[in-house]
């Protein structure tokens, strides 16, 4: 009898004992924040504009960065779609503590907002760091490889869900591949800008190069406001249009001076 009493509070001590360890909160779907800043010398920003752009990307990384998000930084210089021109910050998620024991609605609550708390912390140091990389010193460019960018592009986005792109840049091409300086009016109407942009696409095309940005949710592109620029901005822009859409993107990009 003695035993039989005894073995109920065995088997309450075994249910008792609680395993803990940590984990990774799981998340199905992967998603990019793709940063694209010019280096090259054709722009030059004052410490004003440089603290407008930045107040900018603060709020884009704000609106983005979120759970399960990685965060890619290229720039536009001479060599722009050298495989050395990628800066990558992964998102790393916090450790949860799991455990068998269960648990009341109040303390599964404060579970999730100490996790909310650390996913915050975490995504503020990667929001410095992209920050730092995006304005770190880079060799003098004297070329302006945009078009360029795009097979690196469609690499990055090979492994993710969905992606967003943010460029700050005045987007003048000027490389051996195509340069919009040659001649006062690079773009004289639509159809031109189109036609171009068509062609340059064969051309892509023609050199093996994939481009494919049918992830991509949304494009900005943020100009700094220099005057004597604004004759590229008449036509130019359907241009961009026309080779992003001829490389799947589904939407109009968002256009934007500082």
């Amino acid at each position: 009898m003695k035993n039989f009493l005894q073995f109920p509070v065995v088997l309450l001590a075994v249910l008792g004992i609680v395993s803990c360890e940590e984990t990774t909160k799981e998340v199905s779907e992967r998603s990019l924040i793709i940063l694209v800043k010019d280096k090259s010398t054709s722009i030059s920003q004052s410490k004003t504009e440089q603290e407008k752009e930045t107040a900018h990307l603060k709020r884009y990384l704000n609106q983005h960065l979120s759970e399960n998000t990685d965060v890619v930084v290229m720039d536009i210089n001479s060599h722009s779609d050298s495989r050395t021109n990628t800066a990558w910050f992964e998102y790393k998620a916090p450790k949860v503590q799991e455990s068998t024991r269960v648990k009341s609605k109040k303390q599964q609550e404060l579970d999730q907002t100490l996790y909310q708390d650390k996913v915050r912390k975490t995504l503020k140091a990667t929001q410095k760091r992209v920050i730092e990389a995006i304005y770190a010193e880079s060799p003098s460019s004297n070329q302006t490889a945009i078009v360029e960018l795009l097979n690196p592009m469609s690499e990055a986005l090979k492994q993710y869900d969905k992606a967003t792109i943010c460029i700050y840049s005045d987007l003048i091409q000027e490389s051996q591949f195509r340069d919009f300086t040659k001649g006062v009016w690079a773009m004289p109407s639509k159809s031109y800008a189109t036609d171009l942009a068509q062609k340059d696409f064969k051309r892509l095309q023609k050199l093996g190069l994939h481009i494919d940005l049918g992830k991509v949710t949304s494009i900005d592109v943020v100009t700094p406001n220099n005057p004597q620029n604004e004759k590229y901005y008449v036509n130019m822009p359907f241009y961009w249009d026309e080779l992003f859409s001829l490389g799947k993107f589904n939407g109009s990009v968002n256009w934007q001076k500082l």
